[in-house]
């Protein structure tokens, strides 16, 4: 935390040496913003329980293993202290999708005549970034700072063409992320950028899962997710 402090210091203190040269027309902007990217587990751990008759449960497979995809979409403020330094709030509706081992969720879970079914993960959450954003050269820009984020829900379902099953995924309510990105302006205060995401929080609740009534539990995952998203921000107010 102390590094984290002296960056801030050092970047209010730049964009004060920047700032008799650097005078802005305007201050405050108000807009939207649109982002979609990728999504990966970077903390997981293998799922273990008992799966209803399978009493050693399943201790080699992980929750999940396989990339997948996200989108979000919400509204940006700016704040400009000078042409060289400004901080960003941000406020939006992402949802993040990925693949499942397969058989996590089979009941028992493996299959005797060696079917497999494909299961996805689906987390909904708002998100508020704040970020400390610096203009190193005109028009480019890089960012940094801390997403802090409200997940609503989350569930598992099949994604075979003739599935049908589902099972509730207990997320975490509060999760943080630090974030890392950049960007440049394309023109009339419309911005394109790209900003890696990296979740400290986990997602799953920690404790006992249970899959189905009386039948099957496992433990809950640690997983942690990192997102790499491309985004477009256009500012009108």
């Amino acid at each position: 935390m102390k590094a984290v402090r002296i960056c801030i210091f050092a970047l209010l203190f730049a964009s004060f040496a920047f700032a008799e040269g650097a005078a802005q027309d305007k201050s405050h902007y108000l807009g939207g913003r649109f982002a979609f990217g990728f999504d990966y587990v970077w903390d997981n751990a293998p799922v273990r329980g008992t799966f209803g008759s399978a009493k050693d449960g399943v201790g080699e497979a992980a929750l999940g293993n396989f990339g997948g995809m996200g989108i979000a979409i919400g509204a940006s403020y700016m704040y400009r202290l000078n042409g060289f330094v400004g901080f960003v709030g941000e406020a939006e509706f992402s949802m993040a999708w990925f693949r499942l081992d397969e058989d996590v969720y089979s009941i028992p879970p493996e299959d005797p005549y060696g079917d497999q079914m494909n299961f996805g993960l689906y987390v909904y959450r708002f998100a508020f970034p704040v970020l400390v954003r610096v203009v190193p050269i005109s028009k480019f820009y890089l960012e940094a700072g801390a997403q802090f984020n409200l997940n609503v829900d989350g569930d598992i379902a099949s994604i075979e063409d003739d599935g049908d099953e589902s099972f509730d995924f207990d997320v975490e309510p509060f999760g943080w992320s630090l974030v890392v990105g950049g960007g440049f302006n394309i023109g009339w205060d419309c911005f394109l950028g790209m900003r890696f995401v990296m979740d400290m929080t986990r997602i799953e609740k920690e404790g006992i899962v249970e899959m189905t009534k009386g039948a099957a539990y496992r433990e809950a995952s640690p997983m942690k997710l990192w997102s790499l998203q491309f985004s477009a921000t256009a500012y009108f107010l």
